[in-house]
């Protein structure tokens, strides 16, 4: 799969999970983005590029850090995550959604003080090249922000593996993460300076396991269940549900992720 089949490829993914992603009645990726706005220092009036921006985790914290005196651009590949959020911003005059690719934001050299990417840079095939994008719009001393995850809970991880294991052999494979241990992000961001990564834990509680099993069809993790023949759905239920016992607390369900977010400022 070539750079352009797999941008598509993503696209038509979240365009399938807008209408359901973080609308299940548990948070999971909206503490993230707040994280994300917090630590990259959104100030009022500044202007603000949020790639990626799906159903606005990191897009309305950054509106609300901006205010009306500053622009928050969100873009997206998928034209359902595009709509819904540009249908949630309408009563906000400073911030715009648009479709854009994450990796060749289309603006001109330095609008922007800000660029935001909320765990997106592990979706481009070729992170070093959005990089070199992020420069290009950024002005001189703007910062760039964006989240990975440092680790998943062990149990989300063994869901994983045994939901890909019931994928046929080629499928359910998932791409080498070059964002997985700090040392390799730095490498990528040699020609940034002030790098800073730190690490935030996110909790995560669901009211059952049908509870989970509903909300892993909402995001990313929709990919790998397509993977997986119908005839076989029940069994990776059941093989998902097994794998998350550990994780039952009581009544609920409780994930554990740990969050990195990279902050850096484009040289002057």
């Amino acid at each position: 799969m070539n750079a352009s089949e797999a941008k598509a490829a993503v696209a038509a993914l979240f365009d399938k999970t807008a209408e359901s992603y973080e609308e299940l009645g548990v948070e999971y990726f909206a503490p993230m983005g707040r994280a994300l706005v917090e630590r990259a220092g959104v100030a009022p009036g500044e202007r603000v590029l949020d790639v990626g921006c799906g159903r606005g985790h990191v897009l309305f914290p950054a509106a609300a850090a901006a205010g009306p005196r500053g622009t928050v651009v969100g873009t997206d590949l998928a034209p359902g995550m595009v709509a819904r959020t540009a249908e949630a911003a309408a009563d906000l005059p400073w911030v715009s959604v648009a479709l854009g690719d994450a990796a060749e934001p289309d603006f001109p050299d330095g609008t922007f003080d800000v660029v935001l990417a909320g765990l997106v840079l592990f979706f481009l095939p070729v992170p070093e090249e959005a990089l070199a994008a992020y420069t290009r719009v950024l002005r001189p001393g703007g910062r760039l922000a964006f989240s990975t995850f440092a680790r998943h809970d062990p149990v989300f991880g063994g869901t994983v593996k045994a939901l890909a294991a019931l994928c046929p052999p080629g499928q359910g494979e998932r791409p080498a993460d070059r964002f997985e241990k700090p040392e390799e992000i730095r490498a990528l961001l040699t020609l940034w300076e002030a790098v800073e990564i730190t690490e935030v834990p996110v909790e995560t509680r669901f009211s059952d396991l049908d509870h989970v099993w509903r909300w892993l069809w909402t995001h990313g993790m929709r990919g790998l269940l397509e993977s997986i023949p119908t005839e076989r759905l029940d069994e990776a239920r059941e093989a998902a549900y097994a794998a998350l016992s550990p994780a039952v607390e009581g009544e609920e369900v409780v994930l554990r992720t740990r969050l990195r977010v990279t902050t850096a400022v484009r040289p002057g």
